[in-house]
């Protein structure tokens, strides 16, 4: 199968290429600020579309990443036939909730980022109906593990450069359950045009606990400021977790790897890559 990715060099997208790779399909994409996304989906014809590419951080770039991006992969399935489409949105689509986020719940979005991302939802699900597009929109919680950002809280944590940290709670999955959570949604043959599914563990854990696993891997006591950064306004709230009831019920899949057993396997991962970095550099330096 060929299938093409947006935003290639992000964390999600890296470890989904790794895995569609080992299975055997062709995979091809665009990495961010290109602007051949048109011409390159033309030119590919893939059967799947993962459209990833997104602006997380910069308010002035995401209406055109956020928005204008999907709507080019949205123009270009409506003249070209694909296998299945898969929108990765966010759960800050949401706002903030007082229970587990579900499907069915009304987008309250208060930030650029949570607006452009629930925009790109709604967008996506008038062209699916509209022009007969098998869509899926996948709706991530806290994803981690190996080839995340280094600004993002367990590398922070791994590396000792964590500064400040909120009392915010997050649903954390390890992104290889993610990404075997994306394949089973992928490859699932669906007579609906337009599905959202809702993908995390479906259990809340806090920062402080996240740091305590933390400094048991690594036996040292790690030292921050907290920070007063006031929760409830935007993606940051004290309950932020999604019911994985419909991932289950429908495509099968029941998330496993806990908190404790995915930090484990991203520390190992991190300390291997810290060893090859270190016998790369001592290998390299010339000895008179």
């Amino acid at each position: 199968m060929k299938i093409f990715v947006t935003g290639l060099k992000g964390f999600i997208a890296r470890n989904l290429v790794i895995r569609f790779e080992k299975d055997g399909h062709v995979v091809d994409g665009t990495f961010r600020g290109e602007e051949s996304l048109f011409d390159k989906l033309t030119l590919f014809r893939p059967d799947v579309i993962c459209h990833l590419a997104t602006e997380a951080l910069d308010p002035d770039n995401m209406l055109q990443t956020n928005i204008i991006q999907t709507y080019l992969v949205l123009e270009y399935c409506r003249y070209n036939k694909v296998q299945k489409l898969l929108i990765f949105g966010s759960s800050s689509e949401y706002g903030c909730k007082d229970h587990p986020l579900t499907e069915k719940d009304l987008l309250e979005p208060k930030t650029i980022y949570e607006g452009t991302k629930a925009a790109a939802t709604l967008l996506s699900r008038a062209y699916a109906y509209t022009y007969s597009i098998p869509t899926v929109v996948i709706r991530p919680m806290s994803v981690y593990g190996p080839h995340e950002k280094n600004s993002k809280l367990m590398t922070m944590l791994f590396s000792n450069r964590l500064k400040y940290l909120n009392n915010a709670n997050h649903d954390w999955m390890y992104i290889d359950e993610f990404v075997e959570a994306t394949v089973r949604i992928m490859n699932y043959k669906d007579t609906e045009l337009f599905d959202i599914v809702n993908v995390g563990l479906g259990v809340q854990r806090s920062n402080q606990e996240v740091v305590s696993i933390a400094e048991s891997l690594m036996g040292l006591s790690i030292n921050y400021t907290p920070s007063e950064t006031q929760l409830g306004n935007g993606s940051d709230s004290q309950l932020w977790v999604c019911d994985p009831t419909y991932l289950r019920t429908k495509y099968g899949f029941t998330p496993s790897i806990s908190l404790e057993e995915g930090m484990k396997k991203h520390y190992e991962w991190f300390k291997n890559c810290l060893i090859n970095s270190q016998t790369v550099s001592t290998s390299s330096t010339v000895i008179p």
